[in-house]
């Protein structure tokens, strides 16, 4: 049966697993640090109320990378946190399914987390020269996962709840990463197709057999002696593989956790020669992939209206801040040649693409993708989010006017270098973000987090008022509402890799009026939000200056 005739009740609930697969990978390197740290031991008085400031003089650890952790509990709904009017030093307390939680899960977490130093090049295990160093890990806990790792039957409802929450944590940390090995080496696509006999798959065939030991214990795969076939869930599953890549891409920062809550918070994110050590950012590619091909197509719309417009009142180009690997605007260009008047023109009124980003290899694989797509009139330069006014000079430098070009960027504002404010005064506004904010482990309160993204967005106002700005954002939800939607969402994933990593998600609403005190204006004919309902987490919007 293929994935399409599958009820949407059954995708709903693969998608459930799904998400509490995601949540996992955060949830279990964060619970298992703070309880070795016994930070639970502060909830032990009946109804406890813990304070961040006790959290932080108990562990000694670093205030702002603790307050992202208590916070992400909060959204896994195993505390209730309480935060005053000046967003200062919030309070915890622990759920009734919090307390149901940390009686079993810590022991457990830690069981499988000792597997994480060799998913990180599980890849490697599966498809290249030896899979010895992994066999052994792999085939206990397929093992662990067919008993259910050990947890028995709960009487209680809530009790039996959480149980298969955690089951499904801890589930994650292993099929998160075997998903996307699986995904990216084109065994799932290849099993999409037909099913296949394990000696015909390429890889080592003793390492597969127990990934899809695995899988099975999902009802995602059928073993039958040699063959191997997806089951219909199980093609749902593969279709949406992807869903798995940002999360599992952050597993090198999450396997350094506890030196980030409680060690040096400054240790190194790069290596000499560029490359990210916290985070494969090819695989945070591969996955942020798949989910984008999502948004293009409002995107797509926008980008037709514009360049459908008369000649002289579009813009000369595009302009892509943090392009990354250019796959962005190579598919932008396509839009605009195939499905615009402008397109039709283009010998005569050619297109200038310009990519911008601060990583030189991501420069590097951007000029590789628009030079292969054999896109003219491209230019990739160094770039800084922070910086509008330097990106105007470089770009007088090859001719172009900056205020001649449409910007765009996709997911790039929540993750600008965090720059302080000299000027701005502590407590001077009313911070209303719910979100949990850190720059190197030091704590940004709410109101400084709100402060500097308008600053931010009011630096590049002057840049875009001829033709917009067009923006791809990525948001968090308030606590109390992830965790009562742990089934729909995975905020709770993205509040973990994104708090940790010196991100700052805001929610949607608060993202609007920082723009709009900042003096951009949303056009509401071009917003759009995913999903469509409260529980929002990408939104796309058309930025103009305001008067």
């Amino acid at each position: 049966m293929p994935a399409a005739a599958i009820p949407d009740q059954e995708k709903a609930s693969v998608r459930a697993v799904v998400f509490d697969h995601l949540s996992g990978v955060a949830l279990a390197p964060t619970v298992k640090a703070l309880a070795d740290r016994k930070v639970f031991e502060l909830f032990a008085g009946q109804d406890s109320k813990v304070t961040l400031d006790e959290v932080v003089n108990w562990t000694g650890g670093n205030r702002g990378y603790l307050r992202v952790a208590m916070r992400l509990l909060a959204s896994a709904g195993w505390l209730q946190q309480t935060i005053g009017e000046d967003g200062r030093n919030p309070t915890y307390s622990l759920t009734a399914e919090g307390k149901a939680a940390l009686a079993i899960a810590p022991p457990l977490y830690g069981e499988v987390l000792s597997f994480v130093p060799k998913a990180l090049f599980l890849e490697d295990f599966l498809f290249g020269a030896s899979d010895g160093p992994l066999l052994p890990s792999l085939r206990y806990l397929a093992s662990r996962a067919r008993e259910r790792w050990g947890i028995s039957p709960q009487p209680d409802p809530l009790a039996a709840r959480v149980c298969d929450q955690i089951r499904r944590h801890i589930d994650g940390l292993v099929i998160g990463p075997a998903m996307v090995a699986l995904a990216r080496a084109g065994v799932l696509a290849q099993l999409e197709t037909e099913p296949a006999s394990l000696s015909a798959l390429l890889g080592n065939r003793a390492s597969l057999t127990s990934v899809f030991e695995l899988l099975a214990t999902q009802g995602w795969i059928a073993l039958d002696q040699n063959a191997v076939s997806l089951t219909p869930c199980g093609r749902y599953a593969a279709q949406i593989a992807t869903s798995y890549g940002v999360t599992v891409s952050y597993l090198p920062m999450f396997n350094l956790l506890s030196t980030l809550l409680f060690g040096n918070p400054r240790i190194p994110r790069m290596d000499e020669s560029g490359v990210e050590l916290l985070v494969n950012r090819g695989m945070n590619v591969w996955g942020s992939g798949g989910a984008h091909k999502t948004y293009f197509k409002k995107v797509d719309e926008i980008i037709a209206e514009i360049f459908n417009r008369p000649l002289h009142e579009q813009p000369q180009g595009i302009c892509d801040m943090g392009c990354g690997d250019g796959t962005f605007l190579e598919h932008l260009y396509s839009v605009v040649r195939k499905h615009t008047a402008r397109g039709q023109v283009l010998d005569k009124h050619p297109l200038v693409i310009v990519g911008a980003d601060f990583n030189k290899v991501a420069r590097r694989v951007a000029k590789q993708t628009l030079r292969k797509a054999g896109i003219p009139n491209a230019h990739v330069i160094h770039g800084d989010i922070n910086r509008p006014a330097l990106l105007a000079g470089d770009l007088e430098e090859l001719g172009l006017d900056i205020h001649d070009l449409l910007h765009v960027r996709s997911f790039l504002d929540h993750n600008r270098p965090y720059v302080h404010s000299a000027s701005y005064v502590k407590g001077h506004r009313a911070g209303r973000c719910s979100g949990a904010f850190a720059h190197f482990g030091e704590e940004i309160l709410p109101d400084e987090l709100e402060d500097n993204l308008v600053r931010h967005l009011r630096r590049w106002a002057p840049y875009v008022g001829r033709f917009g700005l067009l923006v791809l954002e990525l948001h968090t939800l308030p606590p109390e509402l992830t965790a009562a939607n742990l089934e729909r969402t995975p905020a709770v994933a993205y509040d973990g890799t994104h708090g940790f990593s010196d991100q700052y998600l805001v929610e949607l609403p608060i993202f609007l009026d920082c723009a709009k005190e900042a003096g951009l204006q949303a056009d509401p004919r071009y917003q759009a939000k995913f999903p469509p309902s409260e529980l929002a987490t990408v939104s796309i919007n058309f930025f103009t200056p305001t008067g």
